[in-house]
Order: C-alpha cells, then sequence, then structure tokens
C-alpha cells in the first residue's frame, strides 16, 4: 500500500440495466433484470464497466465492484456447509427482521425473508464463492486489486442459528470457515484482501469478549495484508447516521489485532480527525467520500479533510477511500465521487511531492 493510495470500499455503482433496485431484499430471482440465459454475460459487461471507471478516474487499487453479489453478507452463505434454508415462525418474525434491516415497513419484506438462512449443523468451508471473481479482475485490471470478504460477526448476524449453544461459538466457527476463504483469495493471488464487519460495532459487549479471538482466528496464516472495515450501514437505508459513541473503543481493539489497517467510515458520520489517534501503528483506509448524497465532494474539501487527518497519520499509512458501498448510486454521481477523490488527493501529493501516477494525473 504505497502513501496515499485511492481505492473504494464495497461496491460500486449497480446499473439500472442490470439489477432492480428496490428489489434487493428479494430472493426469488427478481433483482436481476437480465434472463438466466444472459446474466452472466450481463455481470461480465457490468464489471468491466465497473474496473474501467475505477481506472479512468485515476484509483491506485481497483476491485470488481461487487456487481456479482446481491448481498455483500449472504453471498458467501452459498460456500459454507452446515447452514440450510428454513422459515421462519411468524411470531419470530419482528425481532428478526428489525436485526437484518433498518426499514419498519415489514410486509413486503416478510415474504422475502420468510426462508431464513439457518446455521443447523457444524460449520465447515466448502468452496470459494469469490476467486471466481477474483480471477475475473485480475484478468482484466491494470492496477494493483482488492478482493473483499464478509465478517464473521456480520455474517452471524444474517443467520438464524439452531446448532450452536452460544452466539461466540457460532462467530468463532464463521471466522475459522472464513479463514478458509481468505487462503483461497491469497492463493489464486491479490495485492490486498479486505473484510468487511460493520457489526462489530453494533454490539460492543460482544466483541469486547471474543473480537480479539475471532480475528486472530480469521487472519491465522494469512500472509497478503488485510484490510478490515467497520462501517454505519448502507446510506440507503440510513441517510442521517450519528456518530456510535463505541466506535472509537472498535478502532482501539482493531489496532491490537493482527490486521495491517482498519477501514473508517469517517465523512458522513462526521468523525474529526482525534478519532484517527485510536488507530495505533495501523494503515487507515479513510472514508472521504459520504453515501447520504448525490452531491459530489469537491476536491478541495477532500485536500481540507487529509491536511486535518495528516496531523494524526502519516502519509504512508493514510489511504484515501470512500465511505462504503456505491451500489446504490447514479453511475455519474459515483464517477463524480470517485473522480473527486482522486483529484483531492492529488492537491495533498503535490503538497507533501509525492509522486502522482500518470494514470492519476488526469
Amino acid at each position: 500500500m504505497q502513501p496515499l493510495s485511492t481505492q473504494i470500499v464495497g461496491s460500486y455503482v449497480k446499473p439500472q440495466w442490470l439489477v432492480r433496485h428496490g428489489h434487493e431484499h428479494h430472493h426469488d430471482g427478481s433483482w436481476w433484470r437480465p434472463e438466466p440465459d444472459v446474466l452472466q454475460d450481463a455481470m461480465d459487461d457490468a464489471v468491466l464497466l465497473a474496473i474501467d471507471e475505477q481506472e479512468r478516474a485515476g484509483l491506485d487499487v481497483v476491485t470488481d465492484g461487487e456487481i456479482r453479489r446481491q448481498h455483500y453478507d449472504r453471498h458467501f452463505v452459498q460456500g459454507i456447509g452446515g447452514i440450510s434454508r428454513k422459515t421462519i415462525r411468524d411470531k419470530e418474525f419482528t425481532s428478526e427482521l428489525k436485526s437484518k434491516t433498518a426499514r419498519t415497513d415489514f410486509g413486503e419484506l416478510w415474504q422475502n425473508f420468510r426462508l431464513s438462512p439457518t446455521i443447523t449443523g457444524p460449520l465447515e468451508w466448502i468452496s470459494s464463492p469469490a476467486v471466481n471473481e477474483l480471477r475475473f479482475l485480475k484478468k482484466h485490471a491494470r492496477r494493483p486489486v482488492k478482493a473483499p470478504i464478509v465478517g464473521p460477526f456480520t455474517l452471524y448476524d444474517r443467520l438464524a442459528d439452531e446448532y450452536y449453544q452460544r452466539p461466540e461459538d457460532a462467530i468463532l466457527a464463521l471466522a475459522e470457515v472464513l479463514n478458509r476463504e481468505l487462503k483461497e483469495l491469497e492463493a489464486e493471488g491479490t495485492d490486498v484482501l479486505m473484510v468487511a464487519d460493520p457489526a462489530l460495532h453494533f454490539k460492543l459487549s460482544r466483541s469486547r469478549e471474543i473480537g480479539k479471538a475471532a480475528i486472530e482466528r480469521l487472519l491465522e496464516g494469512v500472509t497478503t495484508p488485510v484490510v478490515l472495515h467497520v462501517c454505519y450501514g448502507y446510506a440507503k437505508y440510513s441517510t442521517s447516521k450519528m456518530i456510535n459513541p463505541s466506535y472509537p473503543e472498535v478502532l482501539r481493539l482493531l489496532s491490537e489485532t493482527p490486521i495491517q489497517a482498519m477501514s473508517i467510515e469517517y465523512e458522513q458520520p462526521g468523525h474529526s480527525p482525534d478519532l484517527l489517534t485510536e488507530a495505533g501503528g495501523k494503515h487507515v483506509h479513510l472514508g472521504l467520500i459520504g453515501m447520504g448524497t448525490h452531491e459530489i465532494e469537491t476536491p478541495e474539501h477532500i485536500a481540507d479533510r487529509l491536511r486535518e487527518a495528516l496531523k494524526i497519520v502519516p502519509p504512508e499509512r493514510l489511504h484515501p477511500s470512500t465511505d462504503c458501498g456505491m451500489w446504490f448510486l447514479p453511475r455519474h454521481v459515483a464517477r463524480g465521487k470517485i473522480e473527486a477523490l482522486v483529484k483531492g488527493t492529488n492537491i495533498i501529493r503535490r503538497e507533501l511531492s509525492i509522486d502522482i501516477p500518470e494514470y492519476a494525473s488526469r
């Protein structure tokens, strides 16, 4: 990770011609617009578009945009043994659904969450749903690449559990399963691995109890740099985000784990640079592009936020990024935002006499 390397966090735009926005909680196939016989070709085209737009904007590290994933978390259930789909009983529905979405209109969503992924036996890794995605990305990208997966805390919160005696046992088992997933991606070859685990700061007491142990198990034997992303959830469901008072403690916890970097949602909640003192000696992927508005940040705003952050974190450990995933934004908005991220970073690179890659100078 070069000084001030730029990249997105999570997903890029999922085009209107590929998916039906507003149907993301439907699990009957209606999320995807193309017919099944051309769906894979359409996904390939959308991934190529995501790669191209990231590279044309001048980002230093690119992803496949998580284009093939209807959900960044449930996407990995298909590769895990010990999980089946079971019908949620009506009396369990309200609490179950409230834990899975910020929405309050449950009528339509009830029909789509009735079949819930449920832990019914010992969890084990079976196959990787992400290796083929990484293989396609590497074939077409001209920059360093990043491969993202879900974290064990967040994945557990998307599952019903009928097998493990305690949530902590299931989370540690998921960490072991996802460790295998990381190793499969590492064997395929990637410059950076990312683990998205926003649930770390939503249930702080649980994170205090087993957070370090779960992350250590997750990263055991992994040598590729790992970034752990902790966000507040998609802005599509929460356009007004208040600072979570537990957030600094979670960053302190991460600073004591084997991760190389932490990815912080910084812009939309309105965090200030004093938060960055909690990062210790870790690299920081700093979210400077908010998702709660279609307004495109100015390069000058990005530069101002970076100047303040650089008082705490040196440039060799600071990496400008987006707050969170961009899948629901209009393409022109997302493209404008990542272009602003690169231009604002270049202002600071010039001030610090850091070389600007030719591809980022346009």
